[in-house]
């Protein structure tokens, strides 16, 4: 009875290690073995027999790095190039290493930092602080190898290192042509069939239920570039607006892009990821961290290209770290997640005091602390206004991601509107709309909110003449575009026209308009505020609880005030 007493304690413990990932093969393995070899013995550790499980503290943070080293970090010498490769790993603190090109290096360098070694083919590989316990791997081995790693807390993740392949040479000097996108399409058009089938294939291995609440890491050198750098408003940057395939594949599935999350001002030069040995080349951000998580998200993500004497490869290294939330309710409201949205006409910075002042219109926005701003009258590079990119700088100023759509050509720069989120954007959309006295778009931005789901945020500014042909016209576009959505999403901006208004009345079958104070609801003229032209909608009208809404007493930023509302999208059933 003693024994038996004994073998279930040990036995216990061994399983409470190991609980998340009960299935693996390993372990398996490892407590049948185990308890032979006490039945052999005739009794266990006396120890094992009195003690209690110790439950884990639970593993908060995690470390992440995607690196191609460059044919095994050996550029730069044999010995030398690996040792660095080493140090910089080491210096970064990360946890779990998705390694491209790793080329007969990974046992050398995993064995210096003391880390476990995952190996798939001779390109890429997994190198972690933690124990591997399941080989997850799909797809070609040359390209993908998958694990599934045991944090100290015994909960797992599920990591893939992976390197896509691309079809023509775009980053050379003289091999790019921005004025021919299909060009730049057709060279990422590899990368995008390599990735389209390997999601495929990591989602088949991991549609057991056991890995329900799994998170996932897919991470690598995609050779391509992302949507989210290539929109217009890193224009200013890129010179091109490019709708790159092959990075829409993983965000569209949920996935989160976690150096973008962390860092929403688009800079071309920090962000870049290739290449830190060939600056000659074009600077690209080819390499990516994806997470598809529940309770972890990005807390900070960096590039790391620097060495005190030669950094070792042509690939900068991504290091993100994630962070695991409590099992309390993100977004601020036990009904569902809290959203603040301004809509705010801004005269690109141009006050009633005469003078252009985009920190004065920063300030009045970060007081109103907002999830996502509507903007309009908003210019990139325009003369008028020092050729600024103003949306990625009021971007940056309010720690925002930035979204931009431009109506014309103005003054050596663009002229249009823009759409700031607290949140990750997965998908921006420019929807076309009726010429008026100035050509008009609707701008359209998709993000991903805490818990997973994802909501539209329509951002308007209709024609401004007094007769009302063109802004019916463009509001009917819009109307007919909104009767095909299927997702929660607000409606805001600058209607040119007010309450009782045919323009207006397009709407009112289709989302429900945030009532104002009706002592207060005047938006324009600022100064002396008479018609109420800037309206909040929100819709469908069951999926959200309304709250409090202000047309902000801000007299002298722009010729417009803003209004703000607090809004609820209710977790779904």
């Amino acid at each position: 009875m003693r024994r038996s007493l004994t073998m279930r304690s040990a036995t216990a413990v061994l399983h409470a290690r190991c609980r998340a990932c009960m299935n693996a093969p390993m372990l398996r393995h490892l407590i049948n073995l185990t308890i032979a070899l006490w039945l052999v013995a005739g009794s266990a550790p006396q120890a094992m027999s009195t003690a209690e499980p110790i439950a884990a503290q639970p593993t908060t943070e995690l470390a992440l790095m995607t690196w191609n080293i460059w044919r095994g970090g050996c550029e730069d010498g044999e010995t030398i190039g690996p040792d660095r490769v080493v140090e910089l790993i080491r210096e970064s603190g990360a946890d779990v290493v998705a390694m491209q090109e790793t080329y007969g290096s990974g046992e050398r360098i995993s064995e210096a930092l003391g880390f476990h070694f995952a190996p798939r083919g001779t390109n890429v590989s997994i190198l972690s602080r933690y124990p591997i316990v399941e080989d997850l791997s799909v797809h070609e081995e040359f390209m993908c190898v998958g694990a599934l790693i045991e944090l100290p807390d015994s909960s797992c993740v599920a990591v893939y290192s992976i390197w896509l392949p691309y079809s023509a040479e775009i980053w050379e000097a003289g091999t790019r042509d921005v004025s021919r996108p299909e060009t730049m399409f057709a060279a990422c058009q590899a990368s995008h069939e390599s990735l389209t089938a390997m999601h495929a294939a990591i989602e088949a291995r991991l549609a057991d239920a056991k890995y329900d609440n799994v998170p996932v890491v897919i991470a690598g050198d995609f050779n391509s570039m992302s949507h989210l750098d290539y929109g217009e408003a890193g224009w200013d940057q890129y010179h091109a607006v490019i709708d790159w395939p092959t990075s829409r594949i993983l965000t569209h599935h949920g996935f989160v892009d976690t150096y973008r999350a962390c860092n929403p001002h688009i800079d071309r030069t920090r962000d870049s990821t290739w290449t830190p040995r060939f600056p000659e080349q074009e600077q690209d951000r080819i390499d990516f961290i994806y997470v598809k998580a529940t309770q972890w998200g990005a807390t900070s993500s960096r590039v790391l290209r620097d060495h005190a004497v030669q950094f070792p490869s042509d690939h900068a290294a991504v290091v993100t770290t994630l962070g695991r939330s409590s099992n309390e309710p993100r977004g601020g409201s036990d009904d569902g997640t809290s959203i603040r949205a301004v809509s705010y006409n801004i005269k690109h910075g141009y006050g009633m005091d005469g003078t252009i002042d985009l920190d004065r219109t920063a300030k009045v926005l970060r007081d109103l602390k907002p999830d996502f701003v509507g903007l309009q009258e908003v210019d990139l590079g325009a003369a008028r206004s020092g050729q600024r990119n103003q949306v990625n700088d009021l971007a940056q100023g309010l720690s925002m991601h930035p979204a931009f759509g431009s109506f014309m050509e103005f003054q050596g720069g663009r002229y249009g509107m823009a759409i700031l989120s607290r949140h990750p954007i997965v998908n921006v959309t420019r929807l076309s709309l009726p010429d008026g006295n100035e050509p008009r778009i609707a701008l359209i931005v998709e993000a991903r909110l805490p818990e997973g789901g994802t909501v539209l945020v329509v951002n308007v500014h209709f024609d401004w003449v007094e007769d009302d042909a063109y802004r019916f016209r463009q509001a009917n576009v819009l109307a007919e575009y909104l009767r095909t959505v299927t997702q929660p999403f607000i409606l805001l901006g600058d209607f040119n026209d007010e309450s009782g208004s045919r323009t207006l009345a397009l709407f009112e079958d289709l989302a429900t308009e945030i009532k104002k104070p009706a002592a207060r609801r005047f938006t324009f003229p600022s100064n002396q505020p008479a018609r109420e032209i800037d309206f909040i909608w929100c819709a469908p009208g069951t999926a959200w609880i309304s709250g409090n809404t202000t047309v902000v007493a801000e007299a002298m930023a722009s010729d417009h005030r803003p209004i703000v509302t607090d809004l609820v999208l209710r977790s779904p059933d």
